[in-house]
């Protein structure tokens, strides 16, 4: 049903993208510690860095990989709880508890008077900010149709990027300003921002319907997913009445199922879907994304350019992110999630192999002007195809993989997975660039060439697949309901039609939901609901 309409929906767009804002509340803060970092102010102030010989003092790489790993352990607490949060109270719920951590370790870090404090504040802001990554998909893949579910919830991708560009555009604001004390305070500082206006968001969006009908709110999630999924010259709304069909009688076998976390790892189809969605998440992280992206001053440095023009590369290189963040959201619905995934890793592995083998022979010379041109020019090509490939197609693999009951906490589990080994990796880079320079490289190259090879293997396509249905890849066909191709309107009584071979509610066969999807002014015309077999 839904492949035979267009399935576009403004006020379903425009919510999703309100909804998708949140990932700015996520990006800005994950990205503006590089160019923190790239601050003599903010080195000075903190006493990373000798004023006098202009040299980083004996346990300076130690400190700053703390505000780094400090920050993604942060993460890994603030987004398993924000799991709990979003499956209690609600999606919106946990859009506000993301942004109350995130204000507050916010504030902390404008504030901080030492290294000491800054390395806690990091701490609350990661439980905040990576809060974000989690919820937003969770919650827009639960409001986009199937046929666009690419494109609405791959706005995440893009605004992940804006997150990181605005960072970026601000600390080269900044870094012009004459005052020490504003230069790197100014870009933490609008930071608090975006969890502000995400909660302002919140007065304008609605509740997941998916979520309101686990809690048993069917006539609530009913008026929003009518609203969500009208569509323009579809007098009988078929599509928003089959949407919301699928999803009640999904609702009612999902509420019987177990929630638990263990259910997650017992269960041999829940164990395959945690397994594709945590394996995908470290592999995405370890093409040294944000490694490049936190340390990408300190690594323009390396090759040789001043602080200006470190600052100025890397506005420029995330940039890029959002360009092809939104090129990838375009595609998705059109050639699927899994070429672009495996595409996506295999390009950033081709492009570390050749930053690696440039920054080891130009990189010390620092003379070599083309050498030093073409690894800027990697980087930048590396993150046109990370944008596309992991990005913004992770971000909506994550969300629609899992069903309703454990979605919450599989997309959490996949961020997790991603702040613990950005953790892993964000403590050790400093140290190891400044003791094994460029080998460093080697373990991304070596772990994103592996995976790309084993992903060609045992990625599933979950285009325009509805995700109540999406338990028919992994085997679990008893799992589902009804199915969204038996679902079909009676143009001459109007009436919603579900074939009963698809309906598994055990419901008598006439008159199971009365009225079903139908508006106030339609019930003066239609019947109810008839369940034929089939």
């Amino acid at each position: 049903m839904g492949a035979k309409l267009h399935q576009f929906n403004w006020y379903n767009f425009v919510v999703c993208v309100l909804v998708s804002l949140g990932q700015i509340a996520f990006g800005y803060p994950a990205s503006v510690i590089g160019v923190t970092l790239g601050e003599p102010s903010f080195l000075i102030y903190m006493g990373l860095l000798d004023p006098k010989t202009e040299a980083l003092t004996p346990n300076a790489n130690q400190l700053i990989g703390a505000t780094s790993g400090v920050f993604q352990a942060g993460a890994v607490l603030g987004v398993l709880a924000c799991s709990v949060v979003m499956e209690k109270w609600g999606r919106k719920a946990g859009i506000i508890y993301c942004a109350v951590f995130s204000l507050f370790g916010g504030g902390l870090l404008v504030g901080s008077k030492n290294i000491a404090m800054f390395i806690v504040a990091r701490f609350f802001a990661g439980v905040g900010s990576w809060g974000f990554l989690a919820v937003t998909p969770t919650y827009t893949t639960e409001l986009a149709p199937p046929a666009l579910r690419g494109f609405f919830v791959g706005m995440n991708g893009v605004n992940i990027a804006l997150g990181y560009a605005l960072a970026s555009y601000m600390g080269m604001a900044f870094y012009f300003a004459k005052d020490p004390a504003l230069q790197w305070p100014g870009p933490l500082g609008l930071a608090l921002v975006w969890p502000l206006m995400m909660l302002v968001v919140m007065f304008f969006i609605p509740e997941s319907p998916r979520w309101l009908l686990l809690k048993g709110k069917v006539e609530k999630a009913q008026e929003i997913a009518y609203r969500l999924h009208k569509i323009k010259n579809d007098p009988d709304q078929e599509f928003a009445r089959g949407e919301f069909y699928q999803m009640q009688k999904q609702a009612e076998l999902d509420r019987t199922l177990e929630p638990g976390w263990k259910a997650m790892f017992s269960k041999p189809s829940y164990r395959k879907r945690t397994a594709l969605a945590t394996g995908f998440a470290f592999i995405g992280q370890s093409t040294a994304v944000l490694v490049i992206n936190n340390y990408g001053p300190t690594l323009y440095k390396a090759l040789g350019y001043g602080t200006k023009d470190q600052l100025a590369l890397q506005c420029g290189w995330i940039t890029v992110g959002i360009i092809f963040n939104f090129v990838g959201a375009s595609l998705m619905d059109r050639i699927g999630r899994r070429p672009l995934m495996i595409f996506g890793v295999a390009a950033c592995c081709v492009t570390l192999i050749i930053e690696a083998a440039m920054v080891a022979n130009f990189a010390a010379a620092g003379t070599n002007k083309a050498g030093l041109g073409v690894c800027v020019a990697a980087f930048y090509c590396f993150l046109a195809v990370y944008s596309v490939g992991i990005d913004v197609a992770g971000v909506v693999f994550y969300g629609e993989l899992f069903p309703n009951h454990i979605r919450a906490k599989g997309v959490c589990l996949s961020v997790a997975t991603i702040a613990l080994t950005d953790l892993v990796y964000l403590q050790a880079t400093a140290t190891a660039f400044a003791n094994i320079g460029w080998k460093f490289y080697l373990v991304f190259i070596i772990i994103s060439g592996l995976g790309a090879i084993l992903m060609f293997f045992v990625l599933p396509e979950t285009k325009g697949i509805s995700i109540e249905e999406m338990a028919k890849i992994f085997g679990d066909t008893e799992d589902i309901m009804v199915y969204a191709e038996d679902i079909h309107v009676d143009h001459n009584t109007h009436e919603l039609i579900v074939a009963a071979h698809g309906d598994k509610s055990g419901e008598e066969l006439t008159h199971v939901a009365t009225h079903q999807g139908l508006t106030p002014d339609m019930e003066k015309e239609v019947s109810a609901t008839r369940i034929e077999h089939a």
